[in-house]
Order: C-alpha cells, then sequence, then structure tokens
C-alpha cells in the first residue's frame, strides 16, 4: 500500500472528502464561504476546516446555547470542532490530527505555506470551472 506524503496528493484527498460530506464547500456564494484573501493554514481560525465549520457545531462544542451567542467569539477552536466532525469521532483522539495531515487539512509547520497554496489553488481552480459552466 503506498502511502499519500505530497501535498497536491493530500489536498486532493481532502477535497474528495469535503465533496462528500460537505457538497458545494468550494463554492463562494454559499454560507461559510472559504475566502481565499484570508485562508491560511497556519493558523486554526483561517484554515479550510475553521471556514466551513457548521457554526451549529462550534457552538455545541463551546458549550454556547445557539450559534448566535458566537458573535465576536475566537474561532480558534473552528478546526478541531470540524477536523472530529468529518474524522467521523465523537471528540478529539490522537488519530484526528494524523487524519488531518493525510487530508491536507494540516501538516508540518514547514509545508503549511504550501498547504495554504495548494488549497487556495483548487479552489480557485473549482469556482473558475463553475464560473465557466453558468
Amino acid at each position: 500500500m503506498s502511502t499519500i506524503s505530497t501535498v497536491p496528493e493530500r489536498v486532493a484527498l481532502g477535497g474528495v472528502l469535503m465533496n462528500e460530506r460537505d457538497p458545494g464547500w468550494w463554492r463562494a456564494d454559499v454560507d461559510r464561504a472559504v475566502d481565499l484573501a484570508t485562508l491560511d493554514l497556519s493558523t486554526t481560525d483561517c484554515c479550510v476546516l475553521a471556514q466551513r465549520c457548521p457554526l451549529d457545531a462550534l457552538a455545541d462544542a463551546t458549550g454556547l446555547e445557539s450559534p448566535d451567542m458566537l458573535a465576536g467569539y475566537d474561532y480558534d477552536q473552528a478546526y478541531g470542532v470540524n477536523a472530529v466532525r468529518l474524522a467521523g469521532e465523537s471528540s478529539w483522539v490522537p488519530g484526528v490530527e494524523a487524519w488531518a495531515r493525510a487530508h491536507g487539512f494540516t501538516g508540518y509547520p514547514g509545508e503549511l505555506d504550501a498547504l495554504t497554496a495548494e488549497w487556495r489553488r483548487v479552489i480557485t481552480e473549482l469556482r473558475e470551472a463553475e464560473a465557466g459552466r453558468v
């Protein structure tokens, strides 16, 4: 069994997963759309998973009664909340970090810029392809 290890391979695997579990995740016209200008995998509140984290899941995980109470909230937990949700776990377990790394949602410090650039490229291509079909 070969290991998926390059940045493009890992992001492609993450994109497939996002297509399955969060259809339309890449679109600019959806609620909680990924903002390419602020996309940054080196910060847990600006990565793909944080930006796409459902606000009801974040509110629940932080003990707030509703997403309306998130106004002014620091979204630094959004990455972890969405990683747990998409990995199919009920809480953060040791395997979630490895799962997130294998899917290009996080990486080692020296590769975070490359991961950010690859997610931007993929999302831009998907948005441009969609615009061409309109």
